[in-house]
């Protein structure tokens, strides 16, 4: 489940806000809030993993309060202006809404949230690559291995090289 949170002043997109919530089954609403002070409260309380956030708020505008965060969650931007658009997308939000939103439009915009959060809750697994400790150099018509720690130096000869070993005879 993803923890989400509401933030929008006014009391009828709050509304739908919470609707549209309900219809999606990985959602889990924590909590609705008018204002972006409340919503810190919120987020003090439980661990919010998406922000649905309006833009055009008292005192703090929705995209001051994501700069404001230190830990930032996902955030889906719902707002009546266009024009804040490519300033909320410097701020990593997953997308953004152009009130009234469609139902379809806001369940694309909740997949995409979704694909985000499993992606970033997968833990880096550990690397495919192996270091190797060693190489292998033609030697004449055959292939010698050479550890690493096994070489002191080399030195070029036109369009060959000479290893110079711990194991042979220093010139």
């Amino acid at each position: 489940m993803i923890n989400c949170i509401a933030i929008d002043d006014e009391p009828l997109a709050l509304e739908l806000l919470k609707t549209y919530i309900s219809k999606i089954s990985y959602l889990n609403l924590v909590a609705t809030c008018d204002n972006a002070f409340d919503a810190m409260e919120e987020m003090q309380k439980k661990a919010i993993d998406l922000l649905f956030i309006d833009i055009q708020m008292p005192e703090l505008t929705g995209l001051q309060f994501i700069s404001s965060l230190e830990k930032k969650p996902l955030a889906i931007i719902i707002s009546a202006y266009k024009e804040f658009a490519l300033e909320s997308f410097d701020l990593d939000v997953v997308d953004y809404l152009v009130k009234p939103v469609p139902l379809d439009r806001f369940i694309k915009a909740c997949n995409r949230a979704k694909d985000r959060y499993e992606l970033q809750a997968r833990k880096p697994s550990s690397p495919s690559i192996k270091v190797m400790d060693h190489i292998f150099v033609n030697v004449d018509y055959s292939q010698v291995k050479l550890k690493y720690e096994d070489i002191l130096w080399l030195k070029g000869y036109g369009d060959y090289i000479k290893f110079y070993l711990k194991s042979s005879p220093q010139p």
